[in-house]
C-alpha cells in the first residue's frame, strides 16, 4: 500500500521518518501519534499522554506510510502541504471538506460544528476500491491535502 498513500512529495515540506515502533497492527493511511512508551499508536486512541490542541482534539504526528506491526519499525509522513490518500471513518463525497481525526485515527468531516482541529482538506471524494496489503477491503480512502 505504500505507493498508494503518498500522492505527491515533490516540493512539499514533508519527511518520511521512522519515529518509533508500532504498538499494535495499524493500517497505512491512518493518522498516528506517539505514546509515552515511545510506541506509535493510532491518533485519537485516548492515551492520557497524547498531545492535544487547544480544543482538546488529539494532534497527530502524521500519516502512516506502510502498514505497521506490533514492535516493528514504522514509516510516517509528516509535514504540511503534502497530498496523501488516507483512511476515512465515513464516506466523504464533497471536495473541499475540512477533515479532523476520529477516535481511531481516521478522518471525518468537521462540519458538525465541534471545535476539532482540522488536519486536511479533501481533494476528491472517498473511494471504496482500496485494499489492504492482506487483500481485505478498506471501506473509505480519500485524497487530502495535509494542513
Amino acid at each position: 500500500m505504500a505507493t498508494e498513500i503518498l500522492v505527491n512529495d515533490g516540493g512539499a515540506p514533508a519527511r518520511i521518518m521512522n519515529l518509533g515502533v508500532g504498538n499494535a497492527a495499524i493500517d497505512a493511511g491512518t493518522f498516528v501519534d506517539i505514546a509515552s512508551t515511545g510506541k506509535i499508536v493510532a491518533a485519537g486512541t485516548g492515551y492520557a499522554d497524547a498531545e492535544q490542541g487547544s480544543t482538546g482534539q488529539t494532534v497527530a504526528l502524521g500519516v502512516l506510510l506502510t502498514d505497521a506491526a506490533a514492535n516493528a519499525a514504522t514509516s510516517i509522513i509528516t509535514g504540511k502541504g503534502v497530498i496523501c490518500n488516507v483512511i476515512a471513518g465515513e464516506a466523504l463525497s464533497t471536495i473541499g471538506t475540512e477533515v479532523t481525526i476520529n477516535e481511531a485515527g481516521l478522518v471525518e468531516a468537521t462540519d458538525d460544528a465541534d471545535n476539532h482541529r482540522a488536519v486536511g482538506i479533501t481533494l476528491a471524494a472517498s473511494v471504496t476500491t482500496a485494499t489492504k496489503s492482506d487483500g481485505s477491503a478498506i471501506p473509505h480512502m480519500v485524497k487530502v491535502l495535509l494542513v
